[in-house]
């Protein structure tokens, strides 16, 4: 592993610098960011900063040519009260970050010189003889714990590779060694001790980073129609579908992503693969695809969508409860409505929240919970409250779409309350779009897979691929 992943590979010691970082600009008031750099071989890695020294952790800096390489191998702190006083390769960057003063402190492991703990201010001549003493008599207990998280790392990694070893050994019992067992017991000691959910952690994270690596992931679609006679697919819904043993639901690989920091990254990972589809279906077929908050407001999520027709994606807003009254969440909403996107709210009627975000996006599509769809032919509140956003909606000229429909009393209760789009597994099951091609071309013989989708009118027309999950299942909260 490399020494600028252990922040996030490790489970944990993020939470250890995150803690320094604070500690450090309370110690010393000018500075605008803190950052530690760790040397491996001729190159400085930053593995954890804050402020404004927080930059990516893959980013290298030369230890032979850079201001934090001359402090290493003077070993004493340097005060650098202005540009010229930099490195010549070390001003670019400074240029770049808005600095304008820097204190470089040694970390020293004995008489070694492991990496530097950086100060940085916008200001020159910031940093007082004071700010020196006070970082010189810290410097000690940050390379220390350094050092530490270091070791732990090694140690981490060591219990992994006997742990493989170990399992291989039934296989190929040339690779027992005297060792293997020993290394794994010290290793597992060690962990326990010093943090005991770091193992789970930590190959909890490699196991979402490998499905990000490999086809663990894959999407398939699930058509939204009109419910008059003429069943005619308006969108289709990307959906994740994870190829894993045991078999677990999408969900839980999204709640298992989210519980170690990859919950956004898994979600965009999905999206991307969702909007790999936009190309095979045909126009005006529309692609909706699923975002939780962090995804929906995030940056990434309008440039992956500025790669695509994004006048041909709809983007439904999932697990919505924490984000009632968020400004971000209308900045977000103008971004995709600038690229051309439309925005729809999943899960709509469960809840105060779900009706409060309706109120604040004001979206395009308001798509009626499965749960609400469920026993609506013989729950009257639950009619009188479909009925109600179907009126809500007519006012704020938002389509109403009802997830979930599993019967044709389900079907002919929503539409004479109104509703006119629907999806579920009356309609069609969600399978990979090459397995809808036969149900296309019945209708349209000239369709090779691009062709527009439409369904029999007769409600009983047969769904797509029958071995799908229970109708009862709930959809994952994005794709």
């Amino acid at each position: 592993m490399g020494v600028g992943q252990i922040g996030w590979r490790a489970g944990g010691p993020e939470s250890i610098f995150q803690r320094l970082m604070d500690e450090t600009m309370e110690l010393v008031p000018a500075a605008d960011g803190v950052a530690v750099e760790i040397a491996q071989g001729d190159v400085l890695y930053q593995i954890a900063g804050s402020g404004r020294l927080c930059r990516p952790a893959d980013k290298q800096i030369r230890v032979q040519t850079s201001t934090s390489g001359q402090t290493m191998r003077m070993g004493t702190v340097q005060n650098c009260p202005e540009i010229a006083s930099a490195a010549s390769s070390t001003r670019a960057i400074w240029r770049e970050l808005g600095i304008n003063s820097m204190l470089y402190v040694p970390l020293l492991r004995g008489k070694e010189s492991i990496g530097v703990l950086l100060l940085a201010s916008p200001l020159p001549h910031a940093f007082s003889p004071e700010d020196v003493l006070q970082l010189s008599s810290v410097a000690d207990f940050v390379a220390s714990v350094t050092g530490a998280v270091l070791d732990f790392i090694d140690v981490t990694e060591k219990a992994e590779i006997a742990t493989t070893r170990g399992q291989l050994t039934h296989l190929v019992p040339e690779l027992a060694t005297d060792e293997c067992p020993f290394a794994l017991a010290r290793s597992s000691f060690i962990t326990k001790v010093l943090q005991p959910e770091t193992q789970r952690r930590a190959s909890k994270r490699r196991r979402i980073e490998k499905m990000m690596r490999t086809d663990a992931l894959t999407m398939v679609a699930q058509p939204i129609m009109r419910l008059d006679e003429s069943r005619r697919i308006t969108e289709v819904e990307a959906l994740a579908r994870f190829h894993t043993t045991p078999p677990r639901a999408p969900d839980y690989w999204f709640h298992q992503a989210a519980s170690v920091g990859l919950g956004v990254a898994l979600e965009l990972f999905a999206i991307r693969r969702g909007l790999e589809l936009l190309a095979r279906l045909p126009n005006p077929i529309s692609l909706a695809i699923n975002a939780g908050p962090t995804t929906f407001m995030s940056d990434e999520l309008c440039k992956m969508l500025g790669t695509v027709d994004a006048t041909r994606v709809i983007v439904e807003l999932t697990e919505h409860t924490d984000i009632v009254d968020s400004p971000q969440l209308q900045e977000a909403c103008q971004n995709l409505r600038d690229l051309g996107c439309k925005i729809a709210i999943d899960d709509t009627g469960t809840g105060f929240a779900s009706l409060a975000v309706v109120l604040q996006v004001a979206p395009d599509i308001i798509k009626l919970d499965r749960e609400l769809t469920r026993g609506i032919d013989t729950h009257p509140v639950r009619r009188a409250l479909a009925s109600a956003l179907v009126i809500f909606g007519n006012e704020i000229g938002a389509e109403v779409v009802a997830e979930g429909i599993e019967t044709v009393e389900q079907l002919n209760t929503l539409v004479d309350v109104g509703v006119r789009y629907g999806q579920g597994f009356y309609l069609a099951r969600p399978a990979p779009l090459a397995e809808l091609d036969p149900l296309l071309a019945r209708h349209h013989p000239r369709h090779r897979g691009h062709a527009r989708f439409e369904r029999e009118s007769s409600p009983d027309a047969p769904v797509i691929d029958a071995r799908r999950q229970s109708p009862h299942a709930k959809n994952p909260s994005v794709g």
